[in-house]
């Protein structure tokens, strides 16, 4: 009787002396999670919240967040389509009731409307994101030395930009080919011509006209030695710009530079085919990466794992000749087959076809910019306006421009522009890329006969792969040193 008493007394819950019996730790902390995580009738009936970007570009992915009353209970991200309200996601909210989730909605759309649902049927208020294509304005050669920098000099800083930097600034990635050394140390190289910019040029490069990337992949970025060509380099990344296609190693000048707007990632990678050899970068010597078939397949495949478009420069091609070669035509299609969606040229001097096919587009050649002009085609520029998405190129147009001096100006009057939507962008040639020396012609058998004819007379021509877009006319220069044609017989302007 007295066993069975005390077996009763051990058992039961009742109170026994005035004090409630203890629970295990493990069963106390298990309802104080309980407590905690279980919403009270009145939080269970509150809707959730969304919270989502303003404004993201076409085709990326993108974040929405919030919260709900429910935390680990699934809940639905909803799209609204032709109507009706479609999942196009879900996501289960942490302790803290908190949710976020990575979404894209599979139809490309100016903007989207979304909502979350509870699996009650609570739903939070809409939000409304829009869509747009993010543009990319491109220029040719930019010079702060030689006569550019003799007319800043005289006129500040900001005359070179007095005439475009509206444009330039409207854009949302802005990319130049920017060719001189940018530093106050080192002694010109033995060559031709070397040109040296002021660093308060550069500054107003980004901060006036709003650059955002530069090529440094050239034959000038070297003129100066190897601390110039570095100071160039880190005075670019210190004024807030991506510094392309050079570095301190090879494995700096190739490593993609990458700037993202609105959620969409763009990767630039730069390479030059012009001499001296001595500017090409090496494992263990500061320089430019070299183009060759090797070098532009590894930086533009690390790109294209890195980034949601691609963009590969190149300085290449012949001065003077508005028509690409072999040559140029073969490492395009080496950096589109490796997974680029734009490729820009320079050098040339002179305007060269802008070819467009599909979803990716190649500029041979976008002339000068901010350069002395000897001629009148070589005062022949533009900028390049291209829009973006996640799927690549949707659009683009040459907005033409001419050097009056050494300052490019945007021209007032619609007339044709160059600009190529069909033709063989992907073709290789392989006899063009065989051994030809770097920076003059390709090899006689693949080099086409020098075209002795203007931007004007190409877009006057009755092939089938020109076509014509509206855009201002009227050219006119003021010659300035510091071009000389590699041609036996260049075009005249």
């Amino acid at each position: 009787m007295l066993a069975r008493s005390a077996i009763a007394l051990r058992s039961s819950p009742v109170r026994v002396s005035g004090r409630a019996p203890r629970r295990p730790p493990a069963l106390a902390a298990l309802a104080v999670l309980a407590a905690a995580t279980l919403p009270s009738p009145a939080a269970a009936q509150q809707p959730p919240t969304l919270q989502a970007p303003r404004v993201v570009a076409s085709g990326t992915t993108f974040t929405v967040s919030g919260t709900a009353a429910a935390p680990g209970r699934r809940l639905t991200i909803q799209i609204a389509l032709n109507g009706r309200w479609r999942q196009l996601a879900a996501a289960r909210p942490r302790p803290s009731g908190r949710f976020s989730r990575r979404v894209r909605p599979r139809r490309t759309r100016s903007r989207y409307l979304l909502r979350a649902m509870t699996a009650t049927g609570l739903v939070s208020a809409r939000r409304t994101v829009r869509s747009r294509h993010v543009t990319l304005s491109a220029v040719g050669d930019v010079n702060l030395g030689d006569a550019p920098g003799v007319a800043i000099d005289a006129n500040g800083p900001r005359y070179p930009w007095t005439g475009t930097a509206r444009i330039l600034r409207s854009a949302d990635v802005t990319f130049g080919n920017l060719e001189c050394a940018v530093s106050t140390r080192g002694a010109p190289v033995p060559k031709t011509f070397t040109f040296r910019g002021r660093p308060s040029a550069l500054a107003e490069m980004r901060r006036y006209a709003g650059f955002d990337v530069l090529n440094l992949a050239n034959n000038h970025v070297g003129d100066f030695g190897t601390r110039a060509l570095l100071d160039t380099v880190s005075r670019t990344r210190a004024l807030g710009m991506r510094a392309v296609g050079a570095g301190g190693s090879l494995a700096s000048a190739s490593e993609p530079r990458i700037v993202e707007r609105l959620g969409l990632e763009i990767a630039f990678v730069g390479f030059s085919d012009i001499l001296p050899a001595s500017f090409f970068a090496s494992a263990d010597r500061a320089g430019t990466q070299q183009a060759t078939p090797a070098n532009i397949r590894s930086s533009v495949r690390r790109a294209r794992r890195r980034a949601d478009v691609v963009v590969a420069t190149f300085h290449w091609g012949v001065e003077r000749d508005t028509r690409e070669n072999a040559r140029q035509r073969g490492f395009a299609g080496i950096a589109l087959k490796a997974g680029a969606d734009g490729v820009i040229g320079a050098h040339p001097h002179v305007l060269q076809p802008v070819v467009r096919t599909g979803r990716q587009i190649v500029a041979y050649s976008l002339g000068n910019f901010v350069f002395g002009a000897t001629s009148p085609i070589t005062a022949r520029t533009g900028i390049l306006r291209v829009r973006l998405s996640a799927r690549g190129v949707e659009g683009h147009r040459l907005v033409p421009a001419v050097i009056e001096g050494t300052r490019p100006r945007l021209r007032r009057k619609r007339a044709a522009v160059l600009a190529r939507r069909s033709g063989p962008v992907l073709a290789r040639s392989a006899i063009g890329l065989r051994s030809s020396p770097l920076g003059l012609r390709s090899s006689p058998v693949a080099q086409p006969a020098p075209v002795k004819r203007t931007i004007s007379a190409a877009i006057d021509s009755p092939r089938s792969s020109w076509r014509k877009c509206d855009a201002p006319s009227t050219f006119t220069c003021s010659p300035a040193p510091g071009i000389r044609s590699t041609k036996t017989s260049p075009a005249r302007g």
